[in-house]
């Protein structure tokens, strides 16, 4: 995969240097020429360049990315200029770094919805996010082992666990799912999880499975 990550401060540093480390193509921009220079044999590529340049912004490949990452933080007014011109551009992925409340309404309002808080969220969980589509939930075991919540793909509505052989194709096992139960017009709706279900188990519209295994493993059921 493909990532452009603008704003090489402690996050975006950390999290451009843990994808590149996961083989994924990484350019990190920074204005600051000294931290393009210590960063440069950690990331992909490092380019020194203005952010809020929508000249220089064009020169990047933004639309041969995966998605492209502002995490600038303390300046917020660098960091909704540069989100700005990048949804000028029509760039289709685009995550922007929240540091409150506010520095997010003001980007919901200029159409950033996809944000991050590092504050609340590891750059390795961030960097897991970006690899494993759909997601609700990640748990890094270890570098190369994850635990997964999705809700239950629509090809597998009314399948049984055995049927959807999840363990031989993708080499996952399911250690939960999670269910709604309606209770009725007074009575608010309870999740039941259902721990190690048998191959009998029927997935049911709004299931959540829980899956453990390998992240690559994971990132192709993400795919399929």
């Amino acid at each position: 995969m493909k990532f452009i990550v603008i704003g090489l401060g402690y996050f975006g540093a950390t999290l451009a240097t843990r994808l590149t480390e996961q083989g994924h193509e990484v350019i990190g921009i920074d204005k600051r020429y000294e931290r393009i220079d210590e960063l440069k044999n950690q990331i992909s590529n490092v380019m020194e360049m203005e952010a809020t340049n929508e000249s220089a912004l064009k020169t990047l490949p933004l639309n041969d990315t995966d998605a492209v990452i502002v995490a600038i933080g303390e300046d917020i007014g660098s960091s909704i200029l540069s989100l700005s011109i990048l949804k000028k551009l029509g760039v289709k992925n685009i995550i922007g770094r929240i540091i409150s409340p506010i520095h997010k309404n003001i980007l919901n309002q200029i159409g950033i919805e996809n944000t991050i808080h590092p504050e609340s969220q590891t750059a390795m969980q961030i960097s897991l996010q970006l690899q494993i589509k759909n997601a609700l939930k990640i748990t890094e075991i270890d570098d190369t082992n994850v635990i997964v919540e999705f809700k239950v793909p629509q090809k597998y509505i009314t399948h049984t666990l055995e049927t959807a052989n999840l363990s031989s194709r993708f080499k996952l096992r399911v250690i939960a799912v999670k269910s709604q139960e309606k209770k009725g017009l007074l009575s608010r709706d309870q999740v039941r999880t259902t721990l190690m279900p048998d191959g009998t188990y029927i997935f049911r519209e709004n299931d959540i499975i829980v899956l453990a295994g390998a992240l690559d493993d994971m990132k192709r059921f993400a795919a399929d």
